[in-house]
């Protein structure tokens, strides 16, 4: 066995076997995902994080403990006691499943976060410029921000944050049609010396040199998220923007280069569907020679949401890996960084993260989760908590569903399955399987190349 990357160390404390117990039966561990790839054999242990490469023999045993249980002499004898030990293989009636909930929750309770809302995502507006023929807002109501609860949104912020620096996460709609709103609050917070960064996801299109400038400087904008179609034509169809003269695929490449000049990352999602897939390599090739090796831009694909819920979004998803392959060849940063270990997610999203983080619409409204279901709000910046119920509802940790307790993939996907998450969809285990060993072929690469793990989402 060799180790290509090193797992979480918090885990590994808290789960590993102290004592094999020789009259036990063993299985394979359900968080094993076994890759077999240019005559290297790859086991990741999902729950960890590790990943190691095994000799002919360590997979032969491997592979014969996916169908049937062995006892402590066939691991004696097979050279996998070390196996058992870092629970690549458990005991037969070891609950897996429930020891990942029970790590989850002694790694909350040992994390030492202080007190307080660390990140407020905010809809400064839920109007927008554009009309994307995708888009999930399509029929909300359309509501602008007023200075009054501007007011007391800056005062619900004092209230409520912790005392380090917080992260304001502009959402919309499109943020940027409510630019002065984000210039207010962030003014006021300054004025009181509060600390805070920001981040945005938007279309682009309205910002000018000018506004990348007061987003570096006053908005203390991090990080920007832009979404893209396409190459002129899709994009223009797709966005269908409300004045194309004004707004448009030129103005959106310049808006990108006022934000990367300024030091800001800009990563690009592209989000594509059937329709548009056959022209995507022609369009990554137009972002390669207009931004070239520039430094804060980044690209990773999308499908739009509405593909994941049909029949064929695995294949869709096997084209998706394709494409990344070639944006990793014609030399697009993809934002993955390098390290040796990973940490596992204590919260998987906001949703998950309701002591550290809330989402406020434009009338004030409380929500946990950005995409803005609008009957599942629980309180507001006026009133605080108005539904109890709703809200001890989704702060409690739900169970884990009987649909994913036995998932290889569940310590790296939601960890409960909800119904009604837009993250979820049926076909998730297909698609965890493709993007396993799209990640364990790029670690193979740089290992032969590095000689060295990484730290990638894999």
């Amino acid at each position: 066995m060799k180790k290509l990357k090193n797992g979480d160390n918090r885990i590994t404390k808290l789960t590993q076997c102290k004592s094999i117990k020789n009259n036990a039966t063993f299985r394979l561990s359900e968080f094993v995902y076994m890759f077999c790839c240019d005559n290297q054999h790859i086991v990741k242990n999902t729950f960890t994080g590790e990943v190691v490469r095994l000799n002919e023999r360590e997979w032969d045993s491997f592979s014969y403990m996916k169908d049937n249980i062995v006892d402590y002499n066939y691991l004696l004898d097979n050279g996998l006691l070390d196996f058992a030990v870092s629970r690549y293989i458990v005991e037969k009636d070891y609950d897996e499943a429930e020891k990942y909930k029970q790590t989850v929750t002694i790694l909350k309770m040992m994390s030492k976060n202080k007190p307080g809302l660390r990140t407020y995502t905010i809809f400064p507006t839920t109007g927008c410029n554009a009309r994307c023929v995708y888009c999930y807002e399509q029929g909300y109501q359309i509501r602008t921000m007023t200075r009054d609860t501007a007011d007391r949104l800056i005062d619900f912020i004092c209230e409520t944050r912790h005392e380090d620096e917080i992260t304001l996460s502009w959402f919309g709609g499109e943020p940027m049609a409510a630019h002065e709103t984000i210039s207010y609050i962030c003014q006021s917070l300054a004025d009181r010396g509060i600390p805070y960064k920001s981040r945005m996801i938007t279309n682009a299109s309205l910002f000018t040199k000018d506004l990348a400038r007061k987003a570096k400087s006053l908005w203390n904008l991090k990080k920007v998220q832009v979404s893209l179609d396409g190459d002129r034509a899709d994009y223009e169809i797709r966005k269908n923007y409300y004045a194309p003269d004004r707004h448009n695929y030129d103005t959106v490449m310049k808006a990108i280069h006022y934000l990367a000049n300024e030091g800001i990352k800009v990563s690009l999602r592209v989000n594509f569907d059937w329709e548009n897939l056959s022209r995507l390599k022609g369009f990554l090739d137009e972002i390669k020679a207009e931004f070239g090796d520039m430094e804060n831009i980044s690209l990773h694909l999308a499908m739009i949401y509405q593909e994941q819920h049909k029949d064929t979004c695995v294949d869709l998803y096997r084209k998706m890996f394709e494409l990344n392959k070639y944006i990793n060849d014609i030399g697009i940063p993809q934002g993955s960084k390098s390290g040796k270990g990973i940490k596992l997610k204590l919260n998987s999203c906001m949703a998950d993260s309701m002591d550290k983080s809330i989402v406020i619409d434009p009338d004030g409204n409380f929500y946990n989760c950005e995409h803005l279901p609008e009957n599942n709000t629980w309180g507001n910046i006026f009133d605080g908590i108005t539904d109890k119920a709703r809200f001890d509802e989704l702060s409690k940790p739900a169970d884990i569903d009987e649909k994913c307790r036995h998932c290889c993939f569940l310590p790296q996907c939601t960890p409960f399955y909800k119904r009604g998450c837009p993250g979820w969809f049926e076909y998730c285990c297909e698609y965890n399987c493709l993007k396993t060993e799209y990640s364990l072929q790029n670690l193979i690469k740089f290992v032969e190349k590095n000689g060295e793990g990484y730290d990638e989402n894999i």
